[in-house]
């Protein structure tokens, strides 16, 4: 089975999907929504995990859902129909590998679609990209990427002029899509480590990015509080109904900016 995803798809009301697929942020490797439902897509390994999800969230919400296949030949095909440029305040730009055409943004990411690493067009990573240019993090040296995936964020980063950068994530795959990425958008010199971002404790940077789960990003904020770092820690993958829980759990840090687009929200939290 490893040239074909496992695919989940759930059928409810628009307004309750997004929070619906946040269950399954910490083990989909993608998404894509259309209308009133959803597909997620998964390695065939997990697929007794997202029962357990799907069994949990049963009683709490009202929806339906099927189970199919899908080659990923022809999923990479079919990106080619629907994928748009993606553009951050006319200043970011990010398109896929076959897009040739010019334009006049300040930075273009080229990316080569791949399932579970971000493509910019979910309203989480628009978000922590407008908190980047909002910060002006071009002034800083130093970033850290806590669930880098496709390396949007960590390549923009680059591209900015931030000279130490670190991406983590857990996925292996993520790798090459990764190193891929970055030599589309010619950028080099990026460190990616392949770990679980709870397992990495140096937190001596100028600006942590984490664009994850709420569960995870909880786990952040209390290891962001007991370290001695003054990073600026810059949160998305959150919605707006998790503010007042993140609000509970920042401690004596202060929130600087909170935007929000949609049903999705990003925090940036400073000591």
């Amino acid at each position: 089975m490893n040239d074909s995803w496992l695919v989940l798809t759930l059928f409810s009301k628009t307004t309750d999907l997004n929070i619906l697929s946040s269950y399954f942020d910490t083990c989909s490797l993608g998404s894509h929504d259309c209308d009133e439902k959803i597909n997620l897509y998964f390695d065939f390994s997990s697929r007794h995990k997202v029962e357990s999800i799907l069994e949990n969230i049963n009683v709490k919400y009202k929806f339906e859902y099927d189970w199919s296949t899908e080659n990923k030949k022809n999923w990479m095909e079919n990106w080619k129909d629907f994928f748009t440029p993606v553009s951050i305040n006319n200043e970011v730009i990010i398109i896929p590998d076959w897009d040739e055409k010019t334009y006049n943004h300040k930075y273009k990411i080229k990316l080569c679609p791949a399932m579970a690493f971000g493509t910019g067009h979910h309203e989480s990573t628009q978000l922590i990209i407008q908190q980047m240019l909002y910060f002006k993090i071009h002034k800083y040296e130093s970033l850290l990427d806590l669930g880098a995936g496709s390396g949007i964020l960590s390549i923009l980063a680059k591209k900015m002029g931030l000279s130490k950068i670190t991406s983590i994530d857990n996925d292996p795959v993520c790798m090459d899509n990764f190193n891929q990425n970055c030599s589309l958008s010619d950028v080099s010199g990026i460190n990616f480590l392949t770990q679980d971002v709870h397992e990495f404790n140096d937190y001596n940077y100028d600006i942590i990015l984490a664009n994850i789960d709420k569960n995870n990003i909880i786990k952040i904020l209390k290891k962001y509080q007991k370290n001695k770092t003054t990073a600026r820690l810059i949160l998305a993958g959150l919605l707006d109904i998790n503010f007042n829980e993140i609000k509970e759990n920042i401690g004596s840090c202060i929130i600087e900016n909170h935007i929000q687009k949609g049903e999705w929200i990003s925090v940036s939290v400073k000591k």
